[in-house]
């Protein structure tokens, strides 16, 4: 069942500087208001938001800051954390335009999957790639320290984690592709900065990532400017549609590149269980 607060809580995904008034009072009636009007897990989470900005700015610069950023948080739209994971902040952004094109385009579900479903993914992906190389040579450059492949047969128990996928990415009548996308990156790996080719899939991607977090990069394509950081935790799901697939790059940032907000998201030996749908017509 959707949460009755979900579209409250769509508004107060995206927080701006601009928003937050710097006086004790208006943060106390910001407060109030959010205790009438929202469960207390996304109250919990964004009242986090509020005290991350103001604990990054001193409150008589909070309204002032010009080179502020935007930070959006992932769709709670279900009750059941099993199914979706934990909703969190995910996204920061350079500017307000990037941020509304993203918002509905971009999603992250921290802890969509469990520590045993991690590992059974796992157990059925690692006997193959073990056999495989890093290479460095990727044939269009966008990849450095990589192996891949693809599968279509998985156990009744990781088939039932990619369904959760599917039916949470893919609308029904939208037919995911066959065979899903396996690529191992080294620690020392990354992936340059690249649009998937409309000729190999359709409008959405969807990721599980498995052993390491990592700092995914959206570029706008004919504005370099405009750029959003994105974080993908370990166990973590990201679903990328329309603007976020089609009028941005993606990269993954090398550990030399990869911070977060300002810390360090030290980066190990990453696999992505991606699914695509069929390429458009």
């Amino acid at each position: 069942m959707p949460c009755r607060t979900n579209g409250i809580f769509r508004s107060f995904r995206l927080f701006t500087v601009a928003r937050l008034n710097h006086t004790s009072s208006s943060c106390s009636m910001y407060t109030s208001f959010l205790n009438k009007c929202m469960s207390p897990r996304n109250i919990l989470l964004s009242n986090q938001c509020v005290l991350a900005y103001q604990s990054r700015w001193p409150k008589s610069n909070l309204l002032c800051k010009e080179n502020f950023r935007y930070c959006a948080t992932s769709c709670d739209n279900n009750s059941s954390e099993h199914i979706l994971g934990d909703s969190v902040s995910f996204m920061t952004t350079t500017d307000s335009q990037t941020a509304s094109e993203l918002q509905p385009s971009m999603y992250v579900y921290k802890n969509f999957i469990s520590p045993d479903e991690e590992q059974q993914l796992f157990n059925e992906i690692e006997p193959y790639m073990k056999r495989l190389r890093y290479e460095y040579d990727h044939w269009d450059g966008a990849i450095q320290g990589y192996r891949e492949t693809e599968r279509r047969k998985w156990t009744k128990k990781n088939e039932a984690v990619l369904k959760r996928v599917g039916d949470l990415a893919f609308p029904p009548d939208v037919q995911p592709l066959a065979h899903v996308h396996i690529l191992d990156l080294s620690k020392d790996g990354h992936i340059k900065p690249h649009i998937d080719a409309v000729r190999f899939c359709g409008s959405t991607i969807a990721g599980l990532c498995l052993l390491s977090p990592c700092v995914m990069r959206l570029v706008h394509d004919k504005d370099k400017q405009r750029w959003a950081d994105i974080l993908l935790d370990r166990r973590s799901l990201y679903i990328m549609k329309d603007a976020a697939r089609y009028d941005y790059t993606h990269e993954v940032l090398s550990n030399e590149e990869s911070v977060f907000n300002g810390h360090p998201v030290p980066k190990d030996r990453r696999i992505s269980v991606i699914m695509r749908n069929e390429p458009v017509e």
